[in-house]
């Protein structure tokens, strides 16, 4: 879903500081220092631009005193990061639970975050991102456009690689796990040489630099430069092997390196074979 793309989930550490009797009054929950702090915070109406801004879990804007409270005095509070287009400001919204977010943040996306926190859980950060990425990118096709510099010169879009099979590898000079695998993905051109199936290797380093790096390292790819920001948009984790069949659609994507290196040669076999059919 689009509005997780600017919507990162977060973990702040809690803080259980020695509550003294003027910080807390006597019976006074954690639930009702957020209420009070949302009173506060209607009560003075602000205009931030071009800042950090935090708010409550239902949208209201905290001084940093009320910030602060909410920091230091609420249990597992959690936060959402968002940017602000209209505003230019990147905002934080605090709160406890997910439910406490009803209202104010749209219920899919809810949902969403109660997910992934299940997955978080289950399968650490990785899993969380995984998941992110499929949502945004499996079934769909990939991005028109002629951004595609390629290391002989040419410039080209997704739409030429249409009619065939296409096996895309995000990778960047600086990334260890992607150098290691590098002789696997060699082996996995060599074996379809003779298929309709192309191998298309993107990354965020200049050309100059990418023709560099193949002078020492063989990586059989097809290559081609991309902004930083386009990668990011398809993965912030590389490697990352996007599978698109021969309409331009992404079917099937995996992300990140497995510790046992060599297998990524049969889990992309895997898939090609998957979407061959």
């Amino acid at each position: 879903m689009r509005i997780l793309q600017t919507i990162i989930l977060l973990l702040l550490i809690a803080c259980q500081s020695e509550k003294s009797e003027k910080d807390i009054k006597p019976g006074q929950s954690q639930s009702n220092l957020l209420q009070e702090s949302s009173k506060e915070s209607t009560q003075q109406p602000q205009k931030i631009t071009n800042g950090i801004v935090f708010k409550d879990a239902q949208g209201n804007i905290l001084s940093d005193t009320e910030k602060d409270s909410l920091v230091q005095f609420m249990e597992n509070i959690q936060a959402l990061r968002s940017y602000n287009q209209e505003n230019n400001n990147t905002e934080y919204i605090l709160f406890q639970n997910y439910e406490d977010l009803r209202g104010f943040v749209p219920d899919d996306t809810i949902e969403n975050l109660i997910e992934e926190n299940r997955l978080r859980r289950s399968g650490g950060q990785g899993a969380v991102l995984s998941k992110r990425i499929n949502d945004q990118w499996k079934d769909k096709p990939l991005p028109e456009g002629n951004f595609l510099q390629m290391i002989d010169g040419s410039v080209k879009s997704f739409s030429d690689y249409k009619g065939k099979l296409l096996v895309i590898n995000f990778w960047y000079i600086n990334c260890g796990p992607c150098i290691i695998e590098m002789p696997y993905l060699n082996d996995l051109v060599n074996k379809y040489q003779n298929e309709d199936v192309q191998f298309l290797a993107l990354s965020f380093d200049t050309v100059l630099d990418i023709k560099s790096f193949l002078q020492k390292t063989e990586f059989i790819y097809e290559h081609g430069s991309i902004s930083r920001s386009l990668m990011y948009d398809f993965t912030p984790v590389s490697p990352g092997h996007f599978i698109v069949d021969k309409d331009g659609i992404i079917r099937d994507i995996t992300i990140g390196a497995p510790r046992n290196t060599e297998i990524i040669f049969d889990k992309l076999v895997n898939l090609i074979e998957k979407n061959k059919k």
